[in-house]
């Protein structure tokens, strides 16, 4: 660049994983001012595990370096990964997966990992327990305005929405229809915990509880999907299973609001009671040693595609944009590399008048791959549970259908991905490519 770019303000609302990434990734920028908001007292991550691949460990060295060490800091377990059978017709038949298997990802608590992220963070830059009350465009390059709770205010030239899939900023972008705006529900729930290793042992066996050589296995069921892993440097085992009701949801998702299927320990050990693996047993005994009343089980939901994840000066980013089954993990793969992607762009700005060619350059690169994402894991949930029309529980079938299901997020072609988003902005914006 010939000079020295504008500051260019940035808010981000949400305080979690795909927030701390792009705040990771725009420190690096000097002419780029940072705030982080979240309404909860404290920054929160919720939910079971994050399992990280060679090609994600990738991308969070490309958003900042030390957040490899992050995971490390925060009891990541190298794991190898397994998936069996646990019911039909081919019990215990493990069946590959092109990419996953021996010491390929680790898996890491989401809470622990999002603490180590935000260690050290300029304590100017984060802002937990402040509630926005709205966000007002003021015009065409002249930035948003946030409005606080307690009546405040505070000018911004760009806002990312990470407040996850209840958030309110992905109204902001597509408008008040609840088609778009609203998470439905999918008929898939999860049930999560995490026991000390010992007691996972004598209920589970130790033969896949060793953390002399730790494992991943998922274990297909009818209807059901069973996983179990080791976190906190091997010394907690979590165990999350997950199930499919075939009925109805009403018409446009009205029945949203039942975030979870409540079952008797009973009802619940019938919906497993035709998984034949002594292991897959002693996971639905703990479960109940923890849920001894009832079983509360969390509502999987997932957004309907959006035509757009930005306007002119705001944009969407993890779950804010695409919820989406868990199966992959492709959530936080795809929530990375949109992190990575748009902290890239963010930081090639010139001036205020260029963030729309940047968010534009974001949504064209980004979208794409966040529906093919939505859309595999949603194929994968099916498969993993049992449910895949005219594959079930046949091994043979399985094996053939999830060989090549992980593919595109272990292709390592992030950097193209990058450098395709900066081409776009150059365009958008009349320049020869490479000015940067």
């Amino acid at each position: 660049m010939s000079s020295s770019p504008s500051t260019i303000r940035v808010a981000i609302i949400g305080g979690g994983l795909a927030g701390a990434a792009v705040l990771r990734g725009l420190l690096r920028y000097p002419h780029i001012v940072v705030d982080m908001y979240e309404c909860r007292p404290a920054f929160r991550e919720e939910g079971p595990a994050l399992g990280f691949t060679t090609s994600t460990q990738d991308i969070l060295a490309a958003i900042d370096p030390d957040l490899q060490r992050c995971l490390d800091r925060a009891g990541a377990v190298l794991t190898t990964t397994e998936t069996r059978l646990a019911s039909g017709p081919h019990i215990g038949r493990e069946i590959d997966i092109n990419g996953l298997g021996e010491r390929c990802k680790k898996n890491v608590d989401r809470q622990a990992f999002l603490n180590e992220m935000l260690r050290g963070m300029p304590p100017r830059m984060m802002h937990p327990g402040t509630r926005i009350s709205s966000v007002t465009e003021l015009g065409p390059g002249q930035g948003l305005m946030l409005h606080f709770a307690d009546g405040s205010q505070k000018k911004y030239d760009i806002v990312v929405g990470a407040d996850g899939t209840h958030g309110f900023t992905r109204r902001l972008v597509l408008g008040s229809d609840e088609f778009l705006s609203n998470a439905y529900p999918t008929g898939f729930w999860r049930v999560s915990i995490k026991v000390p290793l010992r007691r996972a042992q004598r209920a589970m066996g130790s033969q896949y509880s060793d953390p002399r050589n730790p494992r991943q296995v998922t274990w297909i069921g009818d209807g059901t999907a069973m996983i179990h892993e080791l976190l906190d440097n091997s010394r907690e085992a979590q165990i999350v299973v997950y199930g499919r009701t075939d009925e109805a949801t009403e018409e446009n998702g009205a029945s949203q609001s039942s975030w979870a299927r409540l079952f008797t320990p009973d009802e619940f050990q019938e919906i497993f009671s035709t998984n034949r693996v002594p292991m897959c047993h002693g996971m639905v005994d703990l479960i109940q040693s923890v849920y001894t009343v009832q079983m509360a089980a969390i509502c999987q939901l997932e957004h309907r595609p959006a035509p757009t994840f930005v306007s002119s000066n705001i944009c969407l980013i993890g779950d804010s944009a695409h919820s989406m089954l868990p199966f992959q993990d492709a959530s936080v793969s795809i929530a990375l590399e949109e992190a990575l992607i748009l902290s890239t762009l963010l930081g090639r700005l010139p001036s205020k008048e260029a963030i729309p060619a940047a968010l534009q350059a974001y949504d064209h690169v980004c979208r794409p791959r966040a529906e093919q994402a939505a859309e595999s894991s949603a194929e994968t949930g099916f498969l993993v549970t049992g449910r895949a029309t005219g594959v079930g529980l046949d091994a043979n079938l399985l094996q053939q259908h999830l060989w090549h299901k992980y593919e595109f997020l272990l292709d390592g072609t992030t950097d193209e991905r990058r450098t395709a988003a900066t081409m776009v902005m150059d365009q958008l914006m009349g320049v020869e490519s490479g000015w940067a």
